[in-house]
């Protein structure tokens, strides 16, 4: 049995975009989350895994448009026409703002779209997988910290954060233990929840909403019970444990530079249905997808640089431009920022998706050094001692330096022979 498992998609963000895209008319930052999404669905179909899990955050925000509601729906459909079931977590994002409305989940199980399960409340599912029979699912929406605390505080007013947090947790925990109770050993059994747990590392400049997170330890996943936990919330995908596996996916596209270094891509679990409970788990493994290049660029200009724009092109030669969302900060004098051609720069960076800034960051304490001259020593002698004082300047430079002194000195020469 081959279980997919990704999260975090937000279809509807719109950030460092450029332009629209011409062909599908949307937003170019739109097309690049669907383009990923894309390959998780041709993948899927292509490998012929038996379930896909999505563990929360459909829509960048809690009321998506129809265009971003269509656009995930379609690709749904392209998995359930290829008799490939879906399970949905509801996320933070998916959650109205009012407890009563409906989720941006809900329209799923309202149209009775076949082989699409919702998980919207803490329970026990059972699925019906394409090839290999059942699998069980607990799933565990993103819980509302706000009507937990209500309903705590009622019974004790005077109840600190940190003791609503602990009473939170022991009730997942008891309605944990009592869905497993219902569990058929014979079948295996995964769990998925939308959710923050306190070992997990993040990445993301900033936060995609503010909310109340009850933290849960990896502990708290480590029942015999389960071959697989598929988190999502995370951005940054990781493994919190091994056996059983305790996997976040992260999301499936860049948000931010707080991300530039994450590897994208979602994961695949393996089980043997035929083996006990406990031994079921044949491996798991992430699969990358080509989510766009974000590169940030520092440039710190030495003080004494002569040739500050060929000083800039050449770092940004060394670079991954094309196709990337590039922030540039330069550091360098006024007098650097001012004899800059933004032309040839320019070229360079023409090849990028989007250059979202270059950030100047200017330099104005003027360093001094100390040079002992000696009458014994020449004129261009001089100069390449006086060189050895500055410690950021290569050997490289210092030789070209050392030789444009030497055009000047010859050229003065000439004129004054």
């Amino acid at each position: 049995m081959k279980v997919l498992h990704f999260s975090d998609l937000h279809i509807g963000y719109e950030r460092y975009s450029k332009t629209t895209d011409l062909e599908t008319g949307l937003d170019d930052r739109i097309v690049d989350f669907l383009n990923v999404f894309d390959e998780l669905i041709n993948y899927a179909i292509e490998e012929d895994v038996d379930l896909v899990l999505f563990a929360g955050d459909a829509f960048k925000t809690r009321n998506p448009t129809p265009t971003h509601l269509r656009e995930f729906s379609k690709r749904l459909l392209k998995l359930t026409n290829n008799n490939i079931p879906v399970v949905l977590v509801v996320g933070n994002h998916d959650i109205p703002a009012v407890k009563q409305r409906a989720t941006s989940l809900d329209i799923f199980p309202t149209m009775n779209i076949d082989k699409v399960t919702v998980i919207d409340k803490l329970k026990l599912y059972t699925i019906d997988t394409k090839n290999s029979g059942p699998i069980q699912i607990i799933g565990l929406p993103w819980p509302r910290f706000g009507t937990f605390t209500s309903s705590i505080r009622k019974n004790d007013p005077n109840m600190k954060v940190e003791e609503i947090t602990q009473t939170i947790v022991n009730m997942f925990d008891s309605s944990i233990k009592i869905e497993l109770e219902k569990l058929n050993k014979d079948i295996p059994c995964i769990f998925s929840g939308h959710l923050s747990v306190m070992e997990a590392k993040t990445s993301t400049e900033t936060l995609m909403s503010i909310t109340n997170d009850p933290l849960l330890s990896t502990q708290f996943f480590i029942r015999p019970e389960f071959e697989y936990v598929g988190l999502g919330h995370i951005h940054k995908d990781q493994i919190l444990n091994e056996n059983p596996p305790v996997i976040y996916s992260g999301s499936l596209e860049r948000v931010d530079f707080g991300e530039k270094d994450d590897e994208k891509g979602f994961y695949i679990c393996e089980l043997d249905t035929n083996k006990k409970q406990g031994e079921r788990l044949i491996n798991y493994k992430k699969i990358k997808v080509s989510a766009r290049t974000f590169n940030e660029i520092k440039i710190h200009i030495p003080k004494n640089e002569i040739y500050p724009d060929k000083y800039i092109q050449e770092k940004l030669s060394s670079e991954y431009i094309k196709d990337s969302i590039i922030r540039i900060e330069i550091e360098a004098t006024r007098e650097h920022f001012e004899s800059i051609n933004n032309t040839e720069i320019n070229k360079i960076l023409s090849t990028a998706k989007n250059v979202v800034s270059i950030i100047p960051s200017f330099i104005t304490e003027k360093e001094t050094h100390e040079v002992k001259l000696s009458e014994d020593l020449g004129i261009i002698e001089t100069f390449e001692k006086y060189l050895e004082n500055f410690k950021d300047i290569d050997d490289k430079r210092k030789k070209d330096l050392l030789e444009f002194g030497k055009e000047i000195i010859s050229e003065y020469e000439l004129e004054n022979d």
